[in-house]
């Protein structure tokens, strides 16, 4: 049987727990995987372990908050591989002040998430629509979490970050619909393997974890509280990515183990 992404060029953002998770199933399905990571180290690392099961990937230098930085990479991908077939930003935000209230930090920390997540995402996509509408094909992927849909308390600028985000992804989706480019993103209630990063966004603070273990509805869910795992996130990723999916753009993919019943 044919592999879900055989012969597809895609671009992933971020060597982190969920970047590394997406890279290596987009190329365990055939892709041939552009890294674009704040540092060399990382991206090697992940680049090495593709490789060493077989598949194709290639790391560079990107910031993604610069768009000079991220249009000079997408355009370096797109002269080496001939086409983008997917982007998909997974970088993470440090800081953000998650376990506190919103009267107890400053309009900078509930903003930082805001800036960073909608910046990065439309940076990216951005550069590499250009090139999927020349082509007539392609597919922006974002992913996002459960304080968009859900109040949940202490989250500070996190869930509207992933509103924004959201919006942002079925806008472009209207807008490069027409010329054969899908949007959809990952809607998950989080991985226990990915905890190192979500644990950058909390504060430091006792009074903080204490009302994180008191708010017992994080761990309600439909399927017993369990969660998905990076393995479940990715190959979902790689299905969503893929032309089975072809006529999903505009909405997303539920990895909410039921916490979002939509």
């Amino acid at each position: 049987m044919e592999s879900l992404l055989q012969d597809k060029v895609a671009i992933v953002y971020g060597a982190g727990s969920i970047g590394r998770t997406i890279a290596q199933a987009f190329a365990r399905e055939g892709a041939r995987v552009f890294i674009g990571a704040r540092t060399e180290g990382r991206a090697a690392k992940l680049v090495a372990a593709i490789q060493q099961e077989g598949g194709q990937a290639t790391a560079g230098v990107v910031d993604v908050l610069d768009q000079q930085s991220v249009s000079t990479f997408v355009a370096g991908v797109a002269a080496q591989a001939g086409r983008i077939d997917i982007t998909f930003c997974a970088t993470n935000v440090t800081g953000g002040k998650q376990g506190a209230a919103l009267n107890e930090i400053t309009w900078e920390d509930f903003f930082l998430p805001l800036e960073h997540y909608t910046k990065s995402q439309f940076l990216t996509a951005n550069a590499a629509s250009k090139y999927m509408v020349q082509q007539s094909a392609g597919v922006i992927m974002m992913i996002t979490a459960i304080p968009s849909h859900i109040p949940i308390p202490y989250t500070t600028g996190f869930g509207p970050a992933w509103a924004a985000i959201e919006a942002l992804s079925k806008t472009l989706a209207a807008e490069l619909g027409p010329h054969g480019v899908r949007t959809v993103y990952l809607h998950s209630s989080g991985s226990p393997e990915s905890q190192e990063s979500i644990d950058q966004t909390f504060v430091n603070d006792p009074i903080a974890d204490q009302r994180m273990k008191e708010w017992k509805f994080v761990h309600r869910n439909l399927v017993g509280g369990k969660h998905p795992t990076l393995a479940q996130v990715g190959y979902m990723a790689a299905f969503m990515a893929s032309d089975k999916a072809g006529c999903t753009s505009g909405t997303f993919a539920n990895l909410s183990s039921g916490m979002v019943n939509e």
